[in-house]
């Protein structure tokens, strides 16, 4: 059982909270984070703080993400933003393009922004078990995060101001906009078992363009790490009976684990002033990502092995080659008092899967052993018009008015690439214990898509917005935003609202509310995504090894088992909360929420039986394959509370420390299940649309609280960084409760200690799960016998174990 207040977890919790009991020596300056201007939720020229927003917002600077010690945005965001969760393990896809969510709520349900403009998806499907399943939302890591200045996270409902998407809030990237000066660092770490290392070397530069005060901001991080695997041995015969192989075999066989990973981030910012009344600008990011990740292990004694190619077996790698870039242009400037944005964006993710150390056995003896399974596009081109000015109506504040519109094309693709990854061969077995067996069909560890597989779709979108804000009296505060939108697919039209409201009682204490409903649109990829996949499952608490195939839900077969047209994700969201600084360096902040999604898109769970044998064959495939399909599943209300407190304390000699406190509680539940099709209760077997597996995803696949208590200490030229993160257990469901894998609650403890060797040369020391806490074991399913990883990869927090790391960075 894990305790809730461990001693050897809370070592660091007197200093992180003793400064909540010490009267300060003196104030910090100004220039902090309580007084940063934001820019998210917000339109017009009022500057708003964390602690003046009328709806609940964070901000984190660039140099917080440092201090993390990580070595991608997604891990740093974890850390530093109690709402914010995500799964550091996985399998094929999701091991690479890990999926994250934002309280309680998965990535397809988050806007990104960069500079405040729309950000594309990734072309990536997340495919394992999570609230993420099926979906496939902006990837975080392609973006450097040397190039970040700040981050706003709106954690509110934003439909009625940003458009699709922004159900669980909005995460907005600001670029730097220095003119001069820059940084250079480099950082390695590697986990306490010696392996995982992990090379990130960054680079940032400012330079001047024009004489008017533009700037053009540069940045490239480059990262390189190496796999690490956390897994039992294998039991049971490798080989035949018999074979005196069995007694001497090699055991530590997996490999699924932490994928080997190199990659490029680049990016630009800039903007040129034309005059007094005219900008222009432009930004873009580029990155390269090739990643390698292990499977599990094929034995030699079964059809999927042809023992002239591995006669001792094989762990296959999935491999993934990813290009992505983002590009905007835009002006902005003001014309008869009103301010106005004008911008064009295009992104592109291409995506190149393939499988290596593997074969399709089908193909006998000649079978390759690397294949290029299939390529993946997304395309998203935005276009955007803002326009805003404020009106003086003889009330205590002008009344502000924004508007504006949006077009937004879209292009999802699909292609098959080697033939020979997913063809039957038709070899046979000619002789030992498989004689006159057929070898199994398609490349292991692959993930593999046929020319009836491949596909794409596009569709535009049109959008118009009006958003008003008005303070009746100095207290009071109301906003009202309205957007129209129209699709020309299957996603239709929409109209989303939002009412915000915030009451300030004195100078230092304000209650705050907001109401809104808000959609997402089917994504493209939901629509015609299809694929065929050997995998692992657990049913009735045995592993099973099986052929799985992801159906278009406009393909026959799917319509044959009730699949229809997806439908927009409609939501309500109410939020009620307060602002408070009972003294002038500490802030605390409080909301509750609740958000009702109707008509959640998920895949189903695995459709399989005699009746789905039979539609199999009435379609041209062969019986066996386990299916799934999109559908619009379920109806679910999420409930939570979010805290965050700051607290900056100056100690004179003794140095000054910012303490935080940050705590989210959030729980979902399902309101409503899709009823299953006629189709599928035709097909027996007590077939269910969306099963209990699939259920858990969306309600226990998230931990239901965080909590993070933090503590930044600088003194002379030394600083310490360390943070204490608690988070609670999850459960992986199985068809049957009693098999249902429950991993703890754990707590994990980060420090870094920097030393300020001049004014130019920083050193720094950290350790990432100090303590070396690891996830509870996944427990040894029956039919496990080929070493399935030690921990559950629902884990919320990285399952490999304390990293230690050290970096050195020069200022200029």
């Amino acid at each position: 059982m894990t305790r809730l207040f461990n001693p050897a977890r809370l070592a660091l919790a007197p200093a992180l909270i003793a400064g909540y009991l010490i009267t300060p020596l003196a104030a910090f300056a100004a220039d902090d984070q309580l007084g940063t201007v934001i820019v998210t939720g917000s339109r017009g020229s009022e500057a708003r703080t964390v602690t003046s927003s009328p709806a609940p917002i964070d901000v984190i600077d660039g140099t917080q993400l440092e201090k993390t010690g990580a070595n991608d945005l997604r891990t740093a965001l974890q850390k530093t933003l109690p709402s914010f969760s995500q799964r550091p393990s996985g399998s094929s896809n999701d091991s690479i393009a890990r999926p994250y969510s934002l309280r309680g709520l998965n990535g397809s349900n988050i806007l990104v922004l960069v500079n405040g403009k729309r950000r594309h998806n990734s072309a990536v499907i997340n495919l394992d078990s999570t609230s993420a399943y099926g979906t496939n939302p902006v990837d975080l890591d392609m973006l450097p995060i040397s190039a970040i200045d700040h981050i706003e996270v709106l954690r509110d409902g934003a439909s009625a101001q940003y458009g699709s998407d922004a159900i669980a809030g909005v995460i907005n990237i600001i670029l730097k906009q220095h003119d001069n000066g820059g940084s250079l660092s480099t950082q390695y770490g590697e986990y306490y078992e010696g392996d995982g290392g992990t090379l990130r070397q960054t680079l940032n530069k400012g330079l001047p363009l024009g004489a008017d005060g533009g700037f053009l901001n540069l940045s490239l991080d480059a990262r390189s790490q190496q796999t690490a695997v956390r897994s039992r041995e294998a039991t049971g015969n490798l080989y035949f009976p018999g074979d005196p192989r069995n007694d001497s075999a090699d055991r530590e066989v997996q490999k699924n684990g932490l994928p080997k990973v190199k990659s490029y981030n680049a990016a630009y910012n800039a903007e040129l002033p034309i005059g007094d009344d005219l900008t222009l600008y432009s930004f873009s990011t580029f990155s390269q990502r090739d990643a390698r990740g292990g499977q599990n292990y094929r034995r030699p004694n079964s059809t999927n092995i042809i023992p002239e190619i591995y006669p001792d077996g094989t762990a296959p790698f999935y491999t993934l080659e990813e290009t992505d870039y983002q590009a905007a242009a835009g002006a902005k400037g003001s014309l008869a008092s009103w301010n106005w944005d004008l911008s064009s964006t295009f992104g592109r993710d291409k995506a190149q899967a393939g499988a290596d150390e593997t074969l399709n056995a089908s193909l006998g003896p000649t079978s390759p052993t690397r294949f290029d399974t299939y390529t993946n596009y997304f395309d998203q081109w935005t276009n955007n018009l803002d326009v805003t000015r404020a009106f003086e109506v003889g009330l205590a504040k002008p009344l502000q008015v924004s508007w504006g519109a949006e077009h937004r094309h879209e292009r999802y693709k699909t292609e098959s690439d080697d033939p020979l990854s997913y063809i039957n061969g038709g070899y046979i077995y000619p002789s030992g214990p498989l004689a006159g067996q057929p070898a199994a069909v398609g490349a292991q560890g692959a993930i593999t898509l046929t020319p009836e597989d491949a596909g794409q779709a596009s569709r535009n979108s049109y959008a118009g917005y009006v958003d008003l804000g008005i303070n009746p009296t100095e207290q009071l505060f109301i906003g009202v935003a309205g957007r129209f939108e129209k699709y020309d697919d299957s996603a239709g039209n929409t109209t989303s609202g939002k009412l915000t409201a915030r009451y300030d009682f004195t100078p230092t204490f304000a209650v705050r509310g907001t109401l809104s409903n808000g959609f997402r649109a089917p994504s493209l990829s939901q629509s015609v995504y299809a694929q065929t996949s050997n995998q692992y499952t657990t049913v009735n608490g045995v592993a099973q090894f099986v052929e799985a195939k992801t159906l278009r839900v406009d393909s026959p077969l799917a319509q044959a088992l009730g699949a229809e047209d997806l439908q927009p994700e409609k939501s309500r969201n109410i939020s009620l909360g307060l602002t408070w600084q009972p003294l002038p360096q500490m802030s605390v902040t409080l909301d509750a929420y609740q958000i009702e999604i109707r008509d959640r898109i998920a895949l189903t769970g695995f459709l399989s039986g005699a009746g789905v044998n039979d539609a199999l064959i009435a379609y041209g495939y062969k019986p066996g394959y386990r299916l799934k399909y999109f559908t619009n599943a379920a109806d679910t209300t999420t409930r939570g509370v979010d805290l965050v407190t700051d607290y900056k304390v100056d100690y004179g000699r003794f140095g000054r420390v910012k303490y935080g406190v940050g705590f989210n509680y959030n729980k979902t539940v399902i309101d409503d299940i899709k009823g299953t099709p006629a189709a599928l209760t035709a097909a027996g077997n007590n077939l269910q649309l969306f099963d209990r597996v699939a259920q858990g995803y969306l309600t226990n696949a998230n931990p239901k609280t965080k909590l993070i208590l933090s503590a930044d200490w600088q003194i002379e030229r030394f600083s310490i960084n360390a943070a204490v993160t608690r988070y609670d257990k999850v459960v992986a469901n199985d068809v049957n409760p009693q098999y249902d894998a429950t991993y703890g609650a754990k707590w994990l403890t980060d420090v870094e200690v920097g030393y300020a060797v001049t004014d130019n040369l920083d050193l720094a020391v950290g350790a990432n799960n100090l303590f070396n806490v690891k996830a509870d074991n996944s427990g040894y399913p029956a039919g496990d016998i080929n070493g399935f990883p030690l921990f559950g990869s629902i884990s919320p927090f990285n399952p490999y174990g304390g990293f230690w790391y050290a970096r050195v960075a020069y200022n200029f």
